[in-house]
């Protein structure tokens, strides 16, 4: 008998065998012909685009191959769990790599970049054409500093996606430690040895063996926060 409320979680959390010894000759259902894990591959792939293409859609896609991966695991399926906690380390460990740890929600850039003290046709965004612009030198320093605004505001709005990204992950990650210790032997140690074996860094590490550790329920992320 399947609990509702674990199945509506699960469908957004668990993902991944470890690639563990144990493999047989048959590669389970998700696994690659090459033995890799086939959701932690298009999840790789989706950070590699956003490698190229800054575009933080792509972390949140990536997010979504999770949650979608598999739907109404049962509870106690110790294969299940470890499947599960291996891909979101995998998870986090790309969408760490991307998170600017200096990054500060308060320092938005500002709007723009003062006008030089001689210059044409004013744009309705409010910045100055530069071949209005007489002096050349003026000019092109004019145009590196509308490069270095939009730069600047392109990074800030990445990196609050990102956040984004990372604080419903970790919402839905929550449910799925709770019922993984509740329910699968050995929950709680399984995860210790992996996090403690995977490559994600120390402050992830520790965030998730907070959210591990914390007895209270966490929000869990319902469906209209998931748009």
């Amino acid at each position: 008998m399947g609990n509702p409320f674990f199945a509506w979680v699960f469908a957004g959390l668990i993902t991944a065998i470890p690639q563990a010894a144990a493999l047989t000759s048959a590669q389970p259902a998700g696994w690659t012909e090459d033995g890799m894990d086939a959701i932690n591959q298009q999840v790789t792939a989706y950070f590699s685009q956003f490698r190229k293409a800054q575009d933080p859609m792509l972390a949140l896609k990536a997010l979504e191959t999770i949650e979608a991966a598999v739907r109404d695991k049962p509870i106690g399926d110790v294969a299940a769990f470890q499947q599960a906690v291996a891909r979101w380390l995998n998870f986090f460990k790309l969408l760490d790599r991307f998170i600017d740890p200096n990054w500060d929600s308060r320092h938005a850039p500002p709007m723009g970049v003062p006008p030089p003290r001689h210059h044409g046709m004013v744009r309705g965004s409010g910045e100055v054409d530069p071949e209005t612009i007489p002096d050349p030198k003026v000019r092109a320093q004019y145009v590196l500093d509308l490069q270095a605004n939009n730069e600047a505001h392109h990074h800030f709005f990445t990196q609050l996606q990102l956040r984004r990204t990372d604080e419903r992950a970790m919402r839905f990650l929550k449910p799925l430690l709770m019922y993984g210790f509740a329910g699968a032997e050995g929950g709680r140690q399984i995860f210790e040895a992996m996090l403690a074996a995977s490559p994600v860094n120390a402050e992830r590490k520790k965030r998730l063996r907070a959210l591990a550790s914390d007895d209270a329920p966490a929000d869990s992320g319902g469906p209209e926060e998931r748009k």
